[in-house]
Parts: structure tokens; C-alpha cells; sequence
């Protein structure tokens, strides 16, 4: 009676959600990874496993728990993988390390970790060097080489993952180009005209890239900043205020925003629905001072 009991109770009992079960072997994890890593990344996000969690990361996380769980079997594969999750992370250095690791070990995946490891010690050599600090057109200078660099390597390895990790690393250096500008405006000769060009090149620039909406959002409160600041230093209740020049100003960020919003499935289309609501009020505040 018990066993029969016991039976019943088992085949009543729901088969464990497979987005919390744990990959049971290391084959699994590795096949996990294989078939989300692949992506462009300068295109698309970083896949996400069946948790929703980056598989990237992911991978990692159950690399250590399979080594605990395991000891140091396959201790190659295990380390090549890692270093291949680091490589698409970004964390060169890591991976240069883990590829490193394989190749003193010998083995299959000597020859491919060394492969990698050519490759990658480029790469981090780029993403390493040294920016000036002292003088703000050195530094200008030294982020147009890098960037000459990246797009080097995009040519180099045209077609594969490598190419996607430098067209990444391209835009983030024009991404960084616009933010020193924007930082170090007022210190420059047509600083705010400076901006304005550099978001412009960035978006012409990256229109594939994943980080477009994003890129368009940070433009447009860029606008808003200068239109704020005009408010400041020109009060809307008095005779020196030019509406037009403010309002020029605002539709320029609202226009920005309004594309964003208009995107179905952007990640950015809610955050750009709220700008979008924050400037109404802006604008409405400033006509009603202005009267």
C-alpha cells in the first residue's frame, strides 16, 4: 500500500522547470554556448540562455560549478571554452590568459588557443594603451589611432567573431570621443558645434549597431541640455529670451526622441516615451514664463 501510495505521489509530482535545471554535463554547456555565442555583438545583444541570463556569463557561472562539482576533467576543453566566453566579453586579458593555459597544456585545442591568442594579444594591446591626460588634443589624437586600429582589425578578420568584437570596440571609441567633447566643451572653440558633429558621425557611423536607439537618446538630452542651459542664462520672463531659439532647441531633441519611440521592440522605446513627456512639460513651463 505505501509503494502504491508512494507511485501515485511521483507520477502526480510536475517535471522540474528546465529553465532552473543545471546543464548535466559539461557536453551540455558547451553546446549551450556554442550555439548562442556565435551572434554579432556589435549588431545584436548578447544572447540569453532559457533564464534569460546573458549566455556568456552564464557559461562561466556553470564552468565553475562543474569544476567543483568535477575536479579538473577535461581541463582543456573547460579552459578553452572560458577563454572563448572572456574573448566575447570583452576581458582580453583573461582570455589571454585561459588560451594561454591551453597551449602549455598541449593537446587538440593547442593549435586553436594559440590561433586565439595571436589574435587577442592585438587586441588587448589596443584596448590597453595609454591616453594623454595633459593635453586634451593629444588625447583627441590618440583615440583617432586607436580607432584607425580597431577598423584594421575589422578588415583583418572580416566575416568572423573577431570582426564583431573590433567593430565593438570601434564604436565604444567613438562613443568615448563624443562624451571627452562634450565633457570639455566650454574649454574649446565651437564646443557645443563640436558635440552636434560627433553625435552625427556617431549615428552615421554605427546605424547597425544594437547601441543605434541609445546613441539617439543620448543626442537628444544633449539638445535638452543646451536648451536648459539657454533658459538659464537668458530668463524667460525677460526681453533678452528668443522662444524660437530655445524651441529650435527642444524640437531638435524631441524629434530625436519621437524616432526612438516609434521603434516596436526597442529596448529604449519606453525610456523614450518618458523624455518624450519630461520635454512636453520643459517646453510648456518655459511658453508660460515666456508670456
Amino acid at each position: 500500500m505505501l509503494a502504491l501510495l508512494f507511485t501515485a505521489a511521483c507520477s502526480r509530482t510536475q517535471a522540474p522547470d528546465p529553465r532552473y535545471v543545471q546543464p548535466a554535463n559539461l557536453l551540455e554547456i558547451i553546446n549551450e554556448f556554442q550555439r548562442l555565442s556565435q551572434e554579432d555583438v556589435y549588431r545584436f545583444d548578447t544572447p540569453k540562455d532559457v533564464t534569460g541570463t546573458n549566455v556568456l556569463k552564464a557559461t562561466l557561472l556553470r564552468l565553475d560549478d562543474f569544476e567543483r562539482k568535477h575536479g579538473n576533467g577535461y581541463k582543456d576543453i573547460v579552459e578553452f571554452t572560458r577563454a572563448s566566453a572572456y574573448e566575447r566579453l570583452g576581458h582580453y586579458d583573461r582570455a589571454v590568459r585561459r588560451y594561454e593555459a591551453v597551449v602549455r597544456a598541449g593537446g587538440e585545442l593547442a593549435e586553436p588557443a594559440r590561433r586565439q591568442l595571436d589574435a587577442l594579444k592585438t587586441f588587448r594591446r589596443i584596448a590597453g594603451a595609454a591616453l594623454p591626460k595633459d593635453d586634451s588634443f593629444k588625447y583627441i589624437e590618440a583615440l583617432d589611432d586607436v580607432w584607425v586600429a580597431w577598423h584594421a582589425l575589422i578588415r583583418q578578420h572580416k566575416g568572423t567573431p573577431l570582426a564583431f568584437l573590433a567593430r565593438v570596440e570601434a564604436e565604444r571609441t567613438d562613443r568615448a570621443k563624443v562624451a571627452f567633447v562634450e565633457l570639455n566643451r566650454h574649454r574649446l572653440n565651437g564646443g557645443n558645434e563640436l558635440v552636434i558633429a560627433g553625435y552625427g558621425e556617431l549615428l552615421s557611423r554605427h546605424a547597425q549597431s544594437k547601441n543605434y536607439h541609445r546613441h539617439q537618446l543620448d543626442f537628444a538630452d544633449y539638445y535638452v541640455t543646451l536648451a536648459k542651459e539657454y533658459s538659464i542664462r537668458n530668463d524667460p520672463e525677460g526681453l533678452d529670451f528668443e522662444m524660437e531659439t530655445f524651441e529650435e532647441l527642444a524640437r531638435s531633441a524631441m524629434e530625436l526622441y519621437a524616432e526612438v519611440a516609434q521603434q516596436d521592440g526597442a529596448p529604449e522605446k519606453l525610456e523614450a516615451n518618458g523624455k518624450i513627456e519630461a520635454l512636453k512639460g520643459l517646453m510648456q513651463g518655459i511658453r508660460r514664463r515666456n508670456q
